[in-house]
């Protein structure tokens, strides 16, 4: 049994959060950052408190058992998702992970006018704005693939993806509509034209299972913080048949295995992806997050959020006014509910129920061409983690009824 008060146990925060402010809180915006549990904060600790030391280089003790704890680190994070230590590359998160892509990429396949780069229109804008940029440094052409509903329009997407496609980037689930896409069917349109495939799993990771090898995508990206882990710290999965022909995005000291004036030799993957000195601490509470998701077992953290998005569509559905966007089928939601209500903007509706414990998010989400598409310029947002109960879902309605009262709906 998903047992969410004992879970609760491990997250100080909202123990904290009812001592300073003197009420429950029902934090429902783990879709931007999660609460982060005490084991990881503790792994982050030992390592601050006990072996502090830069890594790699360093021949001393604290050197040697920092090095250790980095790399274990890493092959936590490719078992996590079904990769080769090798094809591991630490990042400061999933924005960075595309931003590196985007570097890296541009020389290797050669972009210039007349090739195509795709993204989906409801793509987060760290999974959007960087290839555009890319598009229109080159003069390639951004194309956009639609939606049909709430997914992907896959028959339009087939015909999208031609001969002159370089690169498709995709999430593998929305931050906004919360729907887990078919990412396997447009992997399998891309790989027939020979593009480059790209997934962003911001969303995803620690959510439900991952396995690279599976998806058989090129590349996958995404960020700690949004899977019980701390901030500051994200991966890149790289193919290791494409990492071993690709050239850095970012230089400096660290990458190296041998510097002339003339020229700079670079060492194997992937530590050539990594210049500078690392988030060790990151990495080593992203790896203590991954071991914690995995002792309450994937299935039934997905299971669990599913559940959740079914009873908050039946709760809110009955609201007068209040219209939900996302996805309706739970069994194809990621764990996420947004909605719109008649006359209210949605930042007023997430001030209100703050008032009484409830965080969410209002806005555009980091996603104005969907909120183009929806017609709508904000939406309110729900999203649900594995320390959220029905009962943080009453008290969300609860709110929303009062928000309405407030503006006298």
């Amino acid at each position: 049994m998903f047992d969410v008060n004992k879970i609760k146990e491990d997250f100080p925060i909202f123990e904290n959060y009812k001592k300073k402010w003197g009420r429950y809180l029902s934090y429902l915006d783990s879709a931007a950052s999660s609460q982060t549990p005490r084991q990881v904060v503790l792994a982050m600790d030992d390592y601050y408190f006990n072996y502090r030391s830069n890594v790699h280089r360093s021949p001393y003790k604290l050197g040697i058992e920092a090095t250790e704890a980095y790399e274990s680190a890493r092959a936590t994070v490719a078992k996590f998702i079904g990769a080769k230590k090798g094809e591991i590359i630490f990042t400061s998160g999933a924005t960075m992970g595309a931003n590196m892509l985007v570097a890296m990429l541009e020389d290797y396949l050669k972009i210039k006018q007349g090739a195509e780069i795709l993204a989906s229109v409801a793509e987060h804008h760290s999974n959007l704005v960087p290839f555009q940029e890319l598009a229109l440094r080159t003069n390639a052409a951004f194309r956009v693939i639609p939606l049909s509903g709430t997914d992907i329009d896959y028959e339009k997407a087939e015909k999208l993806i031609g001969p002159k496609t370089k690169i498709v980037t995709i999430s593998l689930a929305s931050n906004v509509l919360g729907t887990i896409y078919e990412v396997k069917r447009v992997i399998k349109f891309a790989k027939k034209v020979g593009a480059i495939t790209i997934v962003d799993a911001s969303k995803a990771a620690g959510h439900i299972s991952i396995n690279v090898r599976d998806l058989g995508c090129d590349f996958l990206f995404f960020s700690g913080h949004k899977m019980l882990g701390p901030t500051g710290i994200g991966v890149l999965y790289g193919r290791e048949e494409l990492l071993t022909r690709l050239y850095p995005g970012f230089f400096g000291g660290g990458i190296v295995s041998s510097v002339t004036v003339e020229k700079t030799s670079y060492l194997d993957i992937p530590m050539r992806f990594e210049p500078g000195t690392p988030n060790v601490a990151g990495a080593i509470g992203l790896a203590r997050a991954m071991e914690y998701i995995e002792s309450l077992d994937i299935g039934a953290v997905t299971k669990h959020s599913q559940e959740l998005v079914r009873y908050a569509i039946e709760k809110l559905s009955r609201i007068p006014g209040l219209k939900i966007v996302s996805e309706k089928d739970e069994k194809r939601n990621i764990g996420i509910v947004s909605f719109t209500i008649d006359g209210i903007h949605s930042h007023d509706v997430a001030e209100i129920l703050d008032r009484g414990g409830v965080s969410i998010r209002g806005g555009h989400h980091c996603a104005m061409p969907l909120m183009k598409y929806l017609g709508v310029s904000d939406v309110c947002r729900t999203s649900f983690y594995v320390y959220n109960d029905k009962e943080d879902i009453d008290r969300l309605a609860e709110g929303i009824e009062k928000a309405k009262s407030v503006f006298g709906l």
